[in-house]
């Protein structure tokens, strides 16, 4: 099975559930007269690859079809819920304040700031800079704690069956949860099935000793991480006019108390509050919720202005110009026998460009042919500050956007005569629009829009 394969099948059975349950709640009148819409949260450091294939595993496993399906990033979708869930009357955020959301889950740790622009009556906010993240949550406590059990445990470590070590971890949650390095708790236990009393390896009537000194270890590891993200951020946003104001604290791991020690020992002497929402662990989703509910127009519809994480382009080629391309790029067309200079790249959307979910981007084509068929678009990106004019090893391949114009008659285009051939000329434009952060294509020809007919991202 492929990874799209795993995530379908786990996603089909929560799509089968979810409706199995409405179905049983609800009168099935209703039911089909009723609208179901999935919005599905993705970390932020994902790849525009792997949303898209978390995308295509959704409709698959049956969230697409008759339903509106949408990928929405986790700590936007966090941000969304902790700035519109506060009291207006004791809302701790004004107009023009920055925040930093740092979403701490199981697997990664994603972080956005963003100005707020407005509250009310429509929640308006725009990205400071690009987000930024890793992979420390809270599953990497788990590992430190593994390579503990193993480094003590010596060669009674393998008299452990893999079944009873995996459980040992599992019992190693609760005391992960329940850590808060106070004094007043010097030590903790951790129960290993099958094991009685190891005295070298401090194992006392099957449960597994560590020391309030252990435990720090094993958190400030991860923990570390955290906060050299979290402060790469704060300088990212932090300006001569404008400093941070919050850091919020989302996510399961968000909800740690010993996590928000530490992040609120560092920024304390920046003056910088440090607020674990209501719900912490459950605010993405929450705010998922507040996110699908919403018009799609209207006052009551959230505006998120983005930034670009990186520039997007199209390879083609222009005419050549002497002094200004390179002759290792040079062919002839071969319908207007003209010289031509292959491997440029033009960049429809610069890095850190603020970008909105309405706001469409094109990029015009003027293609010749004789035989009319599919064309295959090569979509680029780069992650430099200012991207090359031609293909160079910064310029990595996105994407191959396939246009399929082919159900047209010639009469559509353009034709012209060389040597007395005639030839046509299609003129078209590739629409790019990023609604939440998610790459959409479509294809306009002569004011009308049509489907792409495939969109395959590179790995």
């Amino acid at each position: 099975m492929t990874s799209v394969d795993v995530v379908q099948d786990f996603l089909s059975a929560i799509y089968k559930h979810t409706i199995t349950t409405l179905y049983r709640r609800f009168d099935r009148g209703v039911m089909q007269m009723t609208k179901i819409d999935f919005v599905l949260t993705v970390p932020a450091i994902w790849s525009d690859s792997a949303k898209s294939r978390m995308e295509s595993a959704a409709a698959r496993a049956g969230m697409g079809n008759e339903h509106r399906l949408q990928l929405l990033s986790e700590p936007e979708s966090a941000a969304i819920y902790t700035i519109k869930s506060l009291d207006k009357a004791h809302s701790q955020f004004e107009v023009h304040d920055r925040v930093v959301i740092c979403d701490a889950g199981g697997g990664t740790v994603d972080l956005i700031s963003y100005e707020i622009m407005q509250i009310a009556p429509q929640l308006s906010v725009v990205e400071c800079t690009a987000g930024t993240g890793d992979f420390c949550g809270s599953t990497f406590i788990d590992r430190e704690f593994d390579k503990l059990f193993a480094q003590r445990m010596g060669h009674h470590y393998n008299n452990v069956s893999l079944l009873n070590r995996q459980q040992t971890v599992k019992n190693f949650e609760a005391t992960k949860a329940a850590f808060r390095d106070d004094p007043s708790q010097p030590m903790f236990y951790v129960n290993v099935p099958t094991v009685g009393t190891l005295e070298q390896c401090r194992v006392y009537g099957g449960n597994f000793e560590i020391t309030q000194g252990e435990m720090r270890a094993l958190f400030d590891v991860v923990i570390d991480q955290v906060v050299s993200l979290i402060s790469a951020q704060v300088t990212k946003v932090t300006d001569s006019s404008h400093s941070v104001n919050a850091i919020l604290l989302v996510g399961g791991f968000g909800e740690s108390e010993y996590l928000y020690k530490r992040v609120y020992d560092w920024a304390s002497p920046a003056n910088i509050q440090v607020i674990q929402p209501g719900h912490a662990a459950t605010s993405i989703v929450r705010g998922a919720v507040m996110k699908g509910l919403e018009p799609k127009g209207g006052s009551a519809k959230t505006e998120i202005k983005r930034r670009a994480r990186r520039s997007y382009g199209v390879a083609g080629s222009h005419t050549f110009i002497d002094g200004r391309h390179l002759e290792s790029d040079a062919f002839v067309d071969e319908c207007t026998g003209q010289k031509m200079a292959g491997n440029q790249i033009n960049w429809f959307i610069r890095k850190n460009q603020i970008l909105t979910d309405d706001e469409k981007f094109r990029y015009q084509f003027s293609r010749t042919f004789r035989r009319l068929k599919p064309w295959h678009d090569r979509l680029v990106a780069c992650s430099l500050d200012q991207p090359p004019s031609r293909r160079e090893q910064a310029v990595t391949a996105l994407c191959s956007v396939t246009s399929d114009l082919t159900h047209l008659k010639r009469r559509k285009f353009l034709m012209r005569f060389n040597k007395f051939k005639p030839y046509f000329t299609a003129h078209y434009a590739i629409l790019c629009g990023f609604e939440n952060s998610n790459l959409k294509f479509t294809v306009e020809f002569k004011g009308q829009e049509y489907g792409i007919a495939n969109v395959e991202f590179d790995a």
